[in-house]
């Protein structure tokens, strides 16, 4: 009898210190009371391990979001027992990279004036310039949350819009690229990233701009929809405050790209790297 107490005891004990494998919260039970996963010892056997990884992979996670993207991806920001937001941005740069990079080193440089330079410093001018958009997008990140949490009424902290932020850049950038290849390197058409080419500016009444227009739009309604679900806060006033992150940082990005441009530029043909 004592012997089985001790058993118990003990049982006990290591299941009060245990923490769920799937999502890492604390457990007592047969089942996680954040995730549901089978605790049981054996309980989820093989297709319990093959389950986990499969349900957060990239692909399943990307159709999850693709039913309802706003509510999804709050969602998903907001779920503890998912922690692979990370990875999921990660792997919607590799589909952005694999699809948009060929079409970047192939566009036309934006500036009527490119013609005057070689082909190494119009490269550079393209991979530049598409750096500051990723360097906007960072500088966008930073100035929103600021701003969000300093007007919300809900707090959050950096970390889970962080994860909010991962997911929404994972989920359009994928999007986006597919987009811009059917757009511009199958159909040869506009494609949303051609709004800074001025070659473009005279291209309004074309089909496929307007698209393009119409689809940057829903982009930015996407993203001004998930700040105003997660903050907690009415659309007029998400909407002003992302607009205003973004407008900020789409000048801070321009300038800081514009220096390190010149002394890029300057320092590669210095070395014979670039010429002029």
């Amino acid at each position: 009898m004592i012997l089985q107490m001790n058993r118990s005891g003990a049982a006990t004990g290591a299941q009060a210190g245990a923490v769920c494998a799937e999502c890492g919260a604390a457990v007592s039970g047969n089942f996680c009371s954040a995730c549901g996963a089978d605790l049981r010892e054996g309980g989820s056997g093989v297709l319990g391990a093959v389950a986990g990884p499969v349900r957060h992979s990239f692909p399943a996670v990307y159709l999850r979001l693709l039913r309802a993207p706003v509510r999804e991806t709050v969602g998903l920001a907001e779920d503890p027992s998912y922690r692979s937001h990370v990875s999921f941005l990660l792997s919607g740069i590799a589909v952005f990279c694999l699809l948009f990079v060929p079409i970047l080193l192939n566009q036309v440089t934006p500036t009527q004036q490119g013609a005057q330079f070689s082909e190494s410093m119009q490269n550079l001018m393209k991979v530049l310039s598409q750096a500051g958009v990723y360097v906007g997008a960072a500088i966008t990140f930073v100035l929103a949350y600021g701003l969000f949490r300093y007007f919300a009424k809900v707090p959050r902290t950096f970390h889970a819009y962080f994860k909010l932020y991962c997911l929404a850049f994972g989920f359009i950038m994928p999007f986006y690229a597919v987009y811009e290849y059917v757009a511009r390197t199958l159909l040869g058409g506009t494609g949303m990233s051609s709004f800074n080419d001025t070659a473009h500016a005279v291209q309004w009444a074309n089909p496929s701009t307007l698209v393009s227009m119409g689809l940057a739009l829903v982009l930015w309604g996407y993203f001004i929809a998930i700040h105003r679900r997660f903050w907690g806060m009415t659309v007029w006033r998400a909407g002003v405050l992302y607009v205003v992150a973004a407008i900020t940082s789409y000048y801070a990005s321009f300038w800081l790209m514009y220096w390190v441009g010149y002394w890029t530029a300057g320092f590669l043909i210095a070395r014979g790297i670039v010429t002029v």
